[in-house]
Formats: C-alpha cells, sequence, structure tokens
C-alpha cells in the first residue's frame, strides 16, 4: 500500500476530529482535565476582550446577565468549529430565554474573517477576540489546546461543566436551566 494512501486519510481524520493547537505546552496552570475535575465553587478568573465593535468585554460581567454562559472557543479557519456552529446556534436560540448565554471567544487573527464568519454563521452571541491566534489570553488563561472547546459558567463565574460538544453540550444545558445552578455539586460530566 502506498504511503500517500495512509497519509491522506489520517490527515483528514485529525481535521475532522478538532483543530488544535502547534504548542506543546500550555503557558498556563489552568488545565482542561483541572477545570473538570474542580469543584463548582471554584470561580474563573475574569477576562476582558474587545467585541467585534471594538468594545471592551467582560467576561464575568457578561456571565452575571445569564443563569448559564457557555465560553465558546472557535476559529473561522477552524473546519470542526464550523460543523458545529450550527447546532450551538440552535441551542442558543432554543434557551437564551431560559437564561442561557454565550460568550464565543474566537482564535483568529484576522478581524475581517473573524466577523464574517460571525455574520455568515448567524451567531447572535457576545463575540469577542484579541486576534491573537492560540496565543489568545483567555484560551491560555483555560489551557485550550483544540478547538471547539467550551466551558460552562453560572451567573458568579463559577465553573459547572468543560469540553463538551452537540448533542451533550444541549442536554447538560437543558438540564442545568430545568435545576437551581447554584445546587450542582460538581461539575466534569464533559468527557473531553
Amino acid at each position: 500500500m502506498k504511503i500517500q494512501n495512509i497519509i491522506g486519510p489520517a490527515a483528514i481524520a485529525l481535521m475532522l476530529i478538532a483543530c488544535q493547537s502547534n504548542s506543546q505546552k500550555p503557558e498556563t496552570p489552568v488545565q482542561p482535565s483541572q477545570i473538570q475535575a474542580a469543584e463548582s465553587h471554584t470561580s474563573i478568573p475574569d477576562f476582558k476582550m474587545n467585541d467585534t465593535d471594538g468594545n471592551e468585554i467582560s467576561a464575568l460581567k457578561e456571565a452575571a446577565k445569564h443563569k448559564i454562559t457557555v465560553i465558546d472557543f472557535w476559529a473561522s479557519w477552524c473546519g470542526p468549529c464550523l460543523r458545529e456552529m450550527p447546532a450551538l446556534v440552535s441551542t442558543y436560540d432554543k434557551y437564551k430565554d431560559k437564561g442561557l448565554g454565550i460568550i464565543g471567544v474566537s482564535l483568529d487573527k484576522d478581524s475581517t474573517s473573524w466577523k464574517e464568519a460571525v455574520k455568515r454563521l448567524d451567531m447572535k452571541w457576545v463575540q469577542v477576540s484579541d486576534l491573537q491566534g492560540w496565543d489568545n489570553a483567555a484560551a491560555k488563561m483555560f489551557g485550550v489546546q483544540s478547538i471547539p472547546f467550551t466551558v460552562i459558567i453560572d451567573s458568579e463565574g463559577k465553573l459547572i461543566d468543560a469540553g463538551l460538544r452537540g448533542g451533550e453540550l444541549e442536554m447538560r444545558i437543558a438540564g442545568l436551566l430545568k435545576e437551581n445552578v447554584e445546587e450542582i455539586p460538581k461539575i466534569g460530566t464533559g468527557h473531553r
């Protein structure tokens, strides 16, 4: 069997799973696995970035407006992110009036590509970026190694869950919005 017959499908399979950072080691002590193992009383540090209009947005101030908030790490150049976005748009439309907020954190470097993707994909929630790509301050803070990647927090910025995508994410959101978020004992039902 020719090596090209093996390499091509393997490369495609990797691209379908997630877009990954080229860096070997994040420069932050917080790792997604640590997020999943944390107690629900652990709050995220605030981060601030500009939205698509250039206004500075505080993640914790935005989260305070909602019962729960999903922080969604993505990029306009990430195929898996783009494929998952219609499901996230649907989830947002279904639960936004029940207390769901989303903060999209783009790992783009190009402002035009980022803004065009937000518009094209009909993302009606808050979108922020520092346009630093994989050096995005929030992505480094959370130790994000691949995207799409999500973190769920409550209105006080307390960690609830991380690493959920697609149907798992929607089911977790549905369950959280039916419960009192403050009574959730631990995070970590995510498998990523």
